[in-house]
């Protein structure tokens, strides 16, 4: 039996206020950069410590976090929560930040560089260091990729009349995402339809089936039949194809197509 450990630990980062000489054995000997998941509320908390890593107490202070890109541009500013009450040596030098997970939807996935303001009980602003080598600057990643990203289906409902069928617009198959058994997914709303519903696919780029002179560029991948149908009905198929197209053909012979409310397809 395989066993998987997952750790619920609480973010923290040292970060220290000078109150005197520097002692080098004391020194802070490891860096690391915090990460920040564009899925979730990222929440840590800093520590703040002198130059001989002895917690401060920091009831009553202010911090504010001042985060920018690589250009020194500022794009975020948080309010941390001081969770010291001045009494609690478990709480001692705590305060606490949160990055919401809307506050990171217009951040890239790239490193941002982060400041902290401090402001203390005679309403002195100072810096608050990210070592004991006087850097003033904490470093951030912004990721994503720790949860399945939600990717919106494709609605089709636009058709072209070509000949004595109609056709939707060549979709984009993604095919740079998907392995040799990729599975696509396509719903058909449909009200009152009688005829088939047929999928063609290509590996052209840009090749439109709603053109005569591209039709010869697909291929047929699979083909459903209806009789006064009302509903949804899903269809799956596999397979990596550039490009796919929607192709209804009605058992009628009205110029008008009816029937066929709209497609979702996902790849």
């Amino acid at each position: 039996m395989q066993y998987y450990v997952g750790y619920n630990l609480t973010n923290q980062i040292d970060v220290f206020t000078h109150t005197s000489g520097t002692e080098r054995r004391f020194e802070k000997v490891y860096e690391r950069v915090i990460k920040l998941y564009k899925e979730f509320d990222n929440t840590f908390t800093i520590v703040v410590k002198n130059q001989d890593q002895k917690r401060q107490f920091v009831n009553g202070t202010e911090c504010e976090l001042q985060i920018s890109d690589q250009n020194g541009a500022l794009v975020k500013t948080k309010v941390g929560t001081i969770v010291d009450d001045g009494s609690t040596l478990t709480t001692k030098g705590h305060i606490s930040f949160t990055i919401n997970e809307s506050d990171m939807l217009d951040l890239d996935q790239v490193f941002y560089h982060g400041v902290l303001r401090f402001t203390d009980t005679d309403s002195t602003v100072k810096i608050l260091y990210g070592d004991t080598r006087y850097d003033a600057a904490l470093q951030f990643e912004v990721v994503k990729g720790a949860s399945p990203e939600f990717i919106p289906s494709q609605l089709i409902t636009q058709f072209t009349l070509i000949g004595d069928e109609y056709s939707s617009s060549s979709v984009d198959a993604q095919p740079n995402r998907n392995s040799n058994s990729a599975l696509h997914t396509a719903v058909y709303y449909l009200t009152d339809f009688s005829g088939s519903i047929k999928i063609m696919g290509t590996m052209s780029d840009g090749a439109s089936y709603s053109t005569d002179v591209q039709q010869g560029d697909f291929y047929f991948i699979d083909r459903q039949t209806y009789t006064s149908a009302t509903g949804r009905f899903p269809v799956n198929f596999t397979g990596v194809h550039k490009r796919v197209a929607f192709v209804v053909t009605q058992d009628d012979s009205s110029t008008v197509l009816g029937g066929v409310d709209k497609i979702l397809y996902r790849s």
